[in-house]
């Protein structure tokens, strides 16, 4: 993805059950580092060939702007009483 570019950020979700009737907040983050309260924004779900993806507007006017480098977003899911928190793999902003 390209820094200046404006897109939707969609992370795969693999669930036993289907995650989209909970809330989902995304932080994108440089690869090593773990979200802190403020990193935490609202996201979306959307379902793409029955996969739910949890969904961020990046880039400039988005949630979030990134620099060049390599980010992973982290995914919670609010699904009382649990709230699991997941990693995405690395990827690269050009």
């Amino acid at each position: 993805m390209d820094r200046s570019s404006l897109e939707e950020l969609l992370t795969p979700i693999v669930s036993a059950s289907d995650p989209t009737a909970y809330s989902v907040r995304v932080a994108v983050l440089p690869d090593g580092d773990r979200p802190d309260p403020t990193d935490w924004h609202v996201a979306a779900w959307r379902t793409i060939d029955g996969t739910p993806h949890a969904s961020l507007l990046v880039g400039p006017g988005g949630a979030v702007q990134l620099g060049p480098g390599v980010y992973r977003t982290w995914i919670e899911i609010t699904a009382p009483p649990e709230k699991p928190i997941v990693s995405s793999p690395r990827f690269t902003i050009t």
